[in-house]
């Protein structure tokens, strides 16, 4: 007997040494991605390629939106590139589901891009709902995804989740000064630019910063019983005065908790659309997806899109501007920058004539 306790202990002695043959593996935390698509069939593309790209272990990440990846209320193509996506990839993922709502609009809204409180009632059940499936899901993480967001950072995931915070956001980039966070806050709970907002965005200034509101891409860890008192329902929170809008409510209920919604730039993580206005169109839409195209080949490759939805993307045709001709003069031993040139030209449909450039060297 005794020798056989003293060997338990020698064995003990080891286990906790790190790094030792009895230290284990673990695996990746689960993730459930819930992703919100309407009229959106020309961002898809885009979104789709670059959320499959995402360095992460596929087999540990569901996709839904509530329970389910929902296109809702499409006047578009956008369902037809949902399941052609979801059929090719399907066997990928830990679970895809998927449904589709049939109407074509609310019964109180003026136009497509109009936020009526049908549409406002309605995200707020489909945004809860994905967070209450979670929860019974036992998902590890729920990340709440728009369809207008281009992750081109494929580490994102990791780089979240090592955070170790309650909700946190990667900052998005767009064609202009609008992201996916709020610094300030009005007292009606309306957005409020503050002094560091612009440092931030232009990423002048580098970290992780606590916010008043993060939006459109979020990564909440429910394994943190904080994580409960999350929500996006006014009534779910107590002494609620503010507007009926899912993510006014989703902040106020975190601040109520104490709860921080915080932000990080530290790399570049990817990039979103500006919102439409009420009376903007889908062809206006489009042409902010150029000018994010555009804004992305300032900073790195152009957008990747699978082969099989390239024939859902559109680019102008080319001319000259009325210009009898255009050219671009470029030196050979700088391929990048024509490489990168070609590309814009591509976007903004110019006919340019290239010219070789008079090395110095």
């Amino acid at each position: 007997m005794f020798y056989t306790d003293k060997t338990l202990c020698v064995f003990l002695f080891f286990a906790l040494i790190p790094g030792h043959i009895c230290s284990a593996r673990i695996k990746y935390p689960t993730v459930l991605i819930s992703i919100l698509a309407r009229n959106k069939a020309h961002t898809l593309p885009y979104f789709l390629s670059s959320l499959e790209r995402l360095n992460y272990p596929k087999e540990r990440i569901a996709l839904r939106y509530v329970d389910r990846i929902r296109s809702d209320h499409n006047i578009d193509n956008t369902v037809e590139i949902l399941e052609k996506w979801i059929i090719s990839v399907q066997h990928q993922y830990h679970s895809i589901n998927s449904e589709y709502v049939d109407s074509d609009s609310y019964s109180d809204e003026q136009g497509p891009n109009d936020w009526s409180m049908l549409r406002f009632e309605n995200v707020i059940s489909l945004r809860q709902s994905a967070l209450n499936y979670a929860k019974t899901a036992w998902a590890d993480y729920l990340l709440t995804l728009d369809c207008d967001v281009f992750l081109t950072n494929k580490n994102v995931l990791h780089y979240l989740i090592a955070k170790n915070l309650t909700v946190v956001a990667p900052m998005l980039k767009s064609s202009g000064l609008y992201s996916n966070f709020w610094f300030g806050m009005t007292d009606d709970y309306y957005y409020l630019r503050t002094g560091d907002y612009k440092s931030v965005v232009n990423r002048e200034k580098l970290g992780c910063f606590e916010t008043k509101m993060v939006h459109t891409c979020v990564l909440i860890d429910l394994r943190k019983i904080e994580s409960d008192h999350l929500t996006y329902v006014p009534e779910n929170v107590e002494g609620y005065d503010g507007p009926r809008d899912d993510i006014i409510t989703f902040a106020v209920a975190a601040n109520k908790s104490d709860i921080a919604l915080t932000v990080c730039n530290e790399e570049v993580f990817g990039f979103l659309m500006i919102p439409l206005e009420q009376d903007d169109t889908i062809a206006f839409d489009m042409l902010q997806l150029t000018n994010v195209k555009l804004e992305v080949l300032n900073e790195q490759d152009k957008l990747y899109v699978r082969d099989d939805l390239l024939e859902y993307t559109v680019l102008p045709e080319k001319d000259t501007l009325d210009f009898d001709k255009i050219f671009m003069i470029n030196l050979l031993r700088r391929p990048e920058r024509r490489k990168r040139m070609l590309d814009c030209f591509d976007e903004l449909g110019l006919d340019v004539t290239i010219l070789d450039a008079v090395d110095g060297k």
